[in-house]
């Protein structure tokens, strides 16, 4: 068998399941460490034993609707490879231009946050683009923390991890950041049915869903936000496509003297809300 007939019968398979057809490709390059040139110029080769029985493993698992990510342990985000795991969630390509929003808007030498970190991809990707960036990443939970240690170490960056809830580790040491980004759990439980069952039978429910329609979390860090911000501090959160306006007009009602906006991602969904600090 080459590697062409392997793909096509693992893409029949995934068909079969209901599942899109390329995702048998897609597990092949990621498997091999390959681009799509190296499959069209090794598509006719003999598939090597290893290669075989490696392939037909992971097929085996993405036929149960485990994401490929999972199968291979890792990520794409601009560009770099980030380790990821059940214990974290696989980051989105929105969330790229997340990232980015809150990048080009921050002074140098900032001190910043990632709250509800995960894999770690926003921290690390932080201090890796901008070095002068002292940057701090947490979340509740230890293992998204292991994962987000690995990747510190993967991409060599110094970023300072902490394990607690929204804004408490910050207060508890007294931390004052210039710019505060967070992609929170934000699904309401109800959405779930709208959900595909790779995401709801695979990935993290802490890191998807949230009480109050998915703004709980939100909550929790913007009532905190004059305990840990300085003055013309910026912050960006993550939303999910019809939660703009409502997160927009609760951080408003909270504090008059801010201006909220919201911003759409390239896709014309609500995307990002953000604002700078004032008292």
């Amino acid at each position: 068998m080459n590697y062409k007939e392997a793909v096509q019968a693992a893409a029949q398979q995934a068909t079969a399941k209901g599942y899109e057809p390329k995702r048998a490709e897609w597990l092949l390059l990621d498997l091999l460490d390959w681009s799509l040139t190296d499959y069209v110029l090794h598509m006719q080769d003999e598939m090597t034993t290893q290669h075989e029985q490696l392939y037909q493993q992971a097929v085996a698992r993405m036929l149960t609707g485990e994401p490929i990510q999972y199968i291979t342990g890792f990520q794409s985000f601009l560009g770099e490879k980030f380790n990821v795991d059940e214990r974290c969630l696989i980051p989105r390509p929105e969330t790229e231009e997340v990232l980015m929003y809150f990048l080009e808007r921050l002074p140098k030498q900032s001190v910043v946050a990632d709250i509800g970190t995960g894999s770690g991809i926003l921290a690390v990707m932080l201090k890796r683009l901008e070095p002068s960036l002292k940057v701090y990443a947490s979340d509740l939970y230890e293992g998204p923390l292991e994962i987000a240690q690995s990747n510190a170490k993967l991409h060599q960056t110094e970023i300072t991890l902490m394990q607690g809830s929204d804004l408490e580790p910050y207060i508890e040491q007294g931390i004052r950041l210039d710019g505060l980004i967070s992609n929170p759990p934000y699904i309401d439980e109800s959405e779930s049915v709208d959900m595909t069952d790779t995401v709801l039978d695979y990935e993290p429910h802490q890191a998807l869903f949230a009480k109050e329609h998915g703004l709980a979390i939100y909550r929790a860090i913007v009532e905190k936000l004059p305990q840990v911000l300085n003055d013309q501090a910026l912050v960006v959160f993550e939303i999910g496509y019809n939660q703009g306006a409502v997160l927009k007009q609760m951080i408003e009602t909270m504090y008059p003297q801010l201006k909220v906006d919201v911003i759409a991602d390239i896709n014309q969904n609500d995307r990002i809300v953000a604002f700078k600090w004032s008292e």
